[in-house]
């Protein structure tokens, strides 16, 4: 394994980075004053601050061990720290972590955890360089084991009167999750079709694919679309790249990237016209024209409905052109509905 220690780590809603001291007042308010976040847990509800700080600074202290992993949960909307997500056990003879973690109850049911736990399984596979991923949980506490199945771990089995908790000797449920049955936000479809995140170095080929859109569009609305694929089109795919808030989805077939999406976080605020709204966005979408109606594209649909559901979307978003009617009856087939058009009277 790899000494990597605590490294930052952002998603679309969370930071999980090093505790600072002046987190303490967000940790004893947001989850260790209280006992029912605690109940399943192995430590008391703190009874004051001091013993946040005194435990803080502990973990503080020990960041510069290489082998000490421990993330405070930052929510991006308001910058506090809400939940706590750490390695609890290191086995370095066999590449072995187990994770433990716990949220503030106001941010429960709403797909953080698993989030955060996704991230950090990522982190210590592709980073710490672990190959062997475990976590555990009361048998009496089942949503937690929900947790660990979103994020890709699988149930082993039970180990009887193995722990002991605040509610004293317990049965325990075991998930595991080895490097080798998985890639970093992998979901398989038919034998041939993986669909993932994208890496860097693929980004020329998604350019090819994003070349094969233009030329559609410029077929199918030669008065809107300009031909060719100009530089700014081509460098475009970077800025995608270094946004936080969009993410790129490529669909991989026999070793070659057949198809791909970029995934976009919108976020419009309420005005007086308008609710507050908040959406994924699939900006771009689309599959090689030699590798069409192999699943490709329906798993990636699948892909992004999961993530959708995973990190606390409550709609996916898109918009096409009009002339495209093999993908709008794809769209349709997903479950995908209109309800907005643009319409034009040409003079």
């Amino acid at each position: 394994m790899n000494k990597t220690g605590t490294q930052r780590i952002e998603t679309h809603r969370l930071i999980l980075r090093q505790y600072r001291i002046e987190d303490a007042e967000d940790m004893f308010t947001n989850w260790a004053s209280d006992s029912e976040v605690t109940k399943f847990l192995t430590w008391p509800a703190h009874s004051g601050t001091d013993v946040t700080r005194m435990v803080m600074s502990d973990w503080i202290s020990r960041y510069e061990d290489g082998g000490f992993f421990n993330w405070a949960i930052e929510w991006k909307e308001t910058g506090s720290v809400i939940g706590n997500i750490a390695v609890i056990r290191l086995e370095e003879a066999i590449g072995e972590a187990e994770i433990g973690y716990c949220l503030g109850r106001a941010y429960w049911g709403r797909g953080i955890m698993p989030e955060a736990l996704r991230a950090v399984t990522d982190y210590l596979f592709d980073t710490a360089g672990i190959d062997r991923i475990t976590a555990g949980h009361d048998v009496n506490n089942p949503k937690s084991g929900r947790v660990m199945e979103k994020a890709g771990l699988r149930k082993e089995g039970i180990r009887r009167g193995g722990g002991r908790n605040n509610q004293g000797i317990c049965d325990v449920a075991c998930y595991a999750l080895l490097r080798n049955d998985r890639e970093p936000a992998v979901r398989r479809g038919k034998a041939d079709v993986t669909v993932r995140f994208a890496r860097e170095e693929e980004l020329d080929r998604v350019n090819e694919l994003r070349k094969q859109v233009n030329d559609l569009h410029v077929a199918g609305k030669p008065e809107v679309f300009k031909p060719g694929f100009c530089d700014e089109l081509r460098d475009y795919i970077h800025a995608i790249w270094n946004n936080p808030q969009q993410k790129i989805v490529v669909a991989e077939m026999d070793g070659k990237i057949a198809g791909f999406a970029v995934l976009n976080h919108i976020s419009r605020p309420e005005n007086p016209f308008m609710f507050e709204r908040d959406f994924l966005d699939i900006d771009e979408f689309a599959v090689d024209e030699d590798c069409r109606r192999q699943g490709a594209a329906s798993e990636m649909i699948r892909f992004i409905r999961d993530f959708a559901k995973e990190n606390g979307f409550s709609r996916i978003e898109l918009n096409m052109w009009e002339f495209n009617r093999g993908a709008l009856a794809f769209y349709e087939a997903a479950g995908f509905t209109t309800y907005r058009r643009y319409m034009e009277i040409k003079l």
